[in-house]
C-alpha cells in the first residue's frame, strides 16, 4: 500500500468519481496552485473521507459494539480477529490511511492562497471537515504526525505531535473557521453551493456542525483533570450553542448500480450491493445475539445480566428500530458461536432497509433490485440529529451551570433515530418507545436518578441510534465511559477487554519507522501514556 505522505492531492478525485463533482482533468503529477482551485478539490475531500468513516471505521465499531455478527449460516471464521482481540498493524489499518489521504485534502484547500477574502468559504468548511476527521485518528491511536504530516515530497517522514496539542490546533481551527464564515466578505467570497457535497454551501449549517463538532471533542476530555480540565471548561463555556438540528448528510450525486459501482453511496456498495451484484457482506454480516436480546422482547434472555456480574440486564422490550436495522425474520447469532442461537436457529437477520434508506416505506418493497438502486443513491450520514442531540444531552447531566435541556435533548435524540430510520409512524411509535422505558434506570430517563444512570442511558440509546450507520462513535464512547455495557464474544481470550486504542499502520512501520512511537499489543488494553490524552489518568472502565 503507497505511503499517504507520498499520495498526491489528486488521489482522491481519482478514487471516486461522480459525474461533474469530481471530474478533475488535471495531470495529478504536475499539480500547482495556478491548475487546481479549492473548487477543484472540496467534492473530492468529502466524498473519499466519508468513504472511510461509512466502511472501515464503522464496521470496526459495529463489531466491537457487539451490534454485528458473522453469519455463520453461511461463512466460518468471520470476524476472527475482531472476536479474538488480535490487534495489529494491519488489523484495519485502512482507517489510518483512509483519513489521512482525506484530511490532506482539506488542508491544501485550507492553504491555499486567499489574499482578497474570496475563498473564505471553502477554507472554513476545509477546517470544520479537518477537525471532524483528524479528531477519529487522535481518539483511536493518539500521539500523530500533525504540524508535518501534510508537507507531500517535502517531508515524507513527519515528527508525531501530542495529542493534546492536536486537539487543541483542531480546536483552533474550528475557531478561526467560525470566524472566517461570520466575517466574509459577501460582495467577495465565492459561493461553494454548487461542488459542497455536505451543506449545500449552508454556512449557517457549518458554523452549527462546527459547535457540535467541538463540543464531542471538549466531551472526551469530560473525565480529564488538572491543565485539561481548566482547558475544557474554558472552551465550554464560550462555545456558541448553537448546534446541528437535521441530519448532517452528503452526496456528490450518488447514483444507482446500474451506471458504475464507484457512483453509489459508498456503505451500499461495501455492504449491500455492487455493480448490479450482491456484495459478499451483504450475506456475510448478520444481526448479533447481543443486539437482539436488547431490541427484542425475548423471554430466554429478559432481565439476564448483558455481562455476567454487571447488574445491567436486557430489558424485553420490543423496539420498533430493530426491523429497520434489520431485515428478514429477526434472528442473531451471539459473537464466537458457530450456530444461529438467538432466539433459535435458522437464517440471521441482516441488514436493514432503515440503513440502506431511511425513506423506503414499509413494509420491505417488492421489487427487490429496483429498489436497491433506488438505495444506492440515497444520502451519506456524516452526523445524524440523534448524535447531536445526545451530546447535548451529556453536556446538560455533566456542566449544568452551562447546559440545559437534557432530558428533551435525550428524547429528540430517540424521536430523530426513529424518524431517520422510516419506522411506521415513527413519532407515535418513538413516544411509545420512550413510555415502556421510562421505568428502567441506565435505559429510561424517569427512571435514571443519578447522574451516572443519566450518562448510561444517554450512551445505550446513542448507541442505538448510531448502530449501523456510525458504530465508530459508540465504540469511542465505550472506552470512555464504560457504557453501553457491552459483551466480548465468547471466543475473546480470558482476562482482555476492548482495546483502548488501535496500533498504527503498516504504512507507518514501512515508511516512517524512526517517528512512529512503539506501541505493544499490551499497550492496546491498557491505559497508560500511549493512551489518548483524554483516558490518561483515569481509572480502567472494565468491561
Amino acid at each position: 500500500m503507497k505511503k499517504f505522505k507520498l499520495i498526491l492531492p489528486l488521489v482522491a478525485a481519482m478514487l471516486f468519481s461522480c459525474d461533474n463533482y469530481l471530474d478533475v482533468n488535471t495531470n495529478p503529477n504536475q499539480v500547482t496552485y495556478s491548475g487546481l482551485q479549492p473548487k477543484d478539490l472540496l467534492s473530492a475531500a468529502q466524498t473519499n473521507t466519508f468513504r472511510t468513516q461509512a466502511t472501515t471505521m464503522n464496521e470496526l465499531g459495529n463489531v466491537f459494539m457487539n451490534s454485528w455478527a458473522a453469519n455463520v449460516a453461511s461463512f466460518t471464521g468471520g470476524f476472527a480477529n475482531e472476536y479474538q482481540l488480535n490487534i495489529n498493524n494491519t488489523f484495519y489499518n485502512g482507517i489510518w490511511d483512509g483519513l489521512y489521504r482525506g484530511v490532506n485534502n482539506f488542508q491544501l484547500i485550507s492553504q491555499y492562497p486567499n489574499p482578497d477574502g474570496v475563498y473564505d468559504y471553502y477554507i472554513a468548511v476545509s477546517k470544520i471537515c479537518k477537525a471532524h476527521y483528524m479528531q477519529y485518528i487522535v481518539d483511536l491511536y493518539g500521539d500523530a504526525p500533525y504540524t508535518t504530516a501534510f508537507l507531500g515530497t517535502a517531508n515524507t517522514t513527519p515528527s508525531y505531535n501530542d495529542d493534546q496539542f492536536i486537539y487543541r490546533q483542531l480546536i483552533s481551527e474550528l475557531e478561526q473557521a467560525r470566524t472566517l464564515i461570520a466575517n466574509a466578505d459577501p460582495a467577495k467570497v465565492e459561493d461553494i453551493a454548487a461542488v459542497d457535497t455536505m451543506l449545500g454551501g449552508d454556512m449557517a449549517k457549518w458554523t452549527q456542525f462546527a459547535n457540535t463538532v467541538e463540543l464531542r471533542m471538549l466531551l472526551r476530555m469530560s473525565n480529564s483533570t488538572g491543565a485539561v480540565a481548566t482547558y475544557r471548561d474554558s472552551k465550554l463555556a464560550t462555545l456558541p450553542q448553537n448546534f446541528v438540528t437535521a441530519d448532517v448528510t452528503i452526496n456528490p450525486g450518488y447514483a444507482g448500480v446500474s451506471p458504475t459501482a464507484a457512483q453509489a453511496n459508498p456503505f451500499f456498495n461495501t455492504f449491500a450491493y455492487s455493480g448490479g451484484t450482491a456484495t459478499q457482506n451483504w450475506t456475510f454480516i448478520c444481526m448479533s445475539g447481543h443486539a437482539y436480546k436488547f431490541l427484542r422482547n425475548n423471554a430466554a434472555s429478559n432481565g439476564t445480566d448483558v455481562v455476567p456480574g454487571s447488574g445491567t440486564v436486557y430489558p424485553g422490550i420490543a423496539d420498533a428500530r430493530a426491523g429497520r436495522l434489520f431485515r428478514g425474520t429477526l434472528k442473531g447469532v451471539t459473537q464466537g458461536s458457530n450456530l444461529v442461537d438467538v432466539p433459535s436457529s435458522g437464517t440471521p437477520a441482516r441488514m436493514g432497509y432503515g440503513l440502506l434508506n431511511p425513506y423506503i416505506a414499509q413494509p420491505e418493497p417488492v421489487a427487490f433490485i429496483s429498489d436497491l438502486e433506488l438505495m444506492a443513491s440515497n444520502n451519506g450520514f456524516v452526523m445524524t440529529l440523534s448524535e447531536s442531540a445526545f451530546l447535548q444531552a451529556e453536556a446538560a447531566v455533566r456542566y449544568p451551570a452551562i447546559f440545559s435541556g437534557a432530558s428533551s435533548n435525550f428524547n429528540t435524540g430517540i424521536d430523530a433515530s426513529f424518524a431517520r430510520l422510516g419506522v411506521a409512524s415513527a413519532a407515535t411509535a418513538a413516544a411509545s418507545y420512550r413510555t415502556s422505558i421510562s421505568a428502567k434506570p441506565g435505559l429510561g430517563w424517569t427512571a435514571s436518578t443519578t447522574d451516572d444512570l443519566k450518562i448510561k442511558a444517554i450512551m445505550t440509546q446513542k448507541w442505538i441510534a448510531l448502530m449501523g450507520v456510525h458504530g465508530v462513535e459508540s465504540y469511542i464512547d465505550y472506552t470512555r465511559t464504560g457504557y453501553p455495557v457491552t459483551p466480548l464474544a465468547t471466543t475473546a481470550p480470558a482476562g482482555l477487554r476492548k482495546p483502548y486504542r488501535l496500533i498504527y499502520a503498516s504504512s507507518e512501520y514501512v515508511a516512517n519507522s524512526a517517528n512512529v512511537p512503539n506501541v505493544s499489543t499490551a499497550d492496546v488494553f491498557t491505559i497508560n501514556t500511549t493512551s489518548p490524552f483524554w483516558l490518561q489518568g483515569n481509572p480502567a472502565l472494565g468491561n
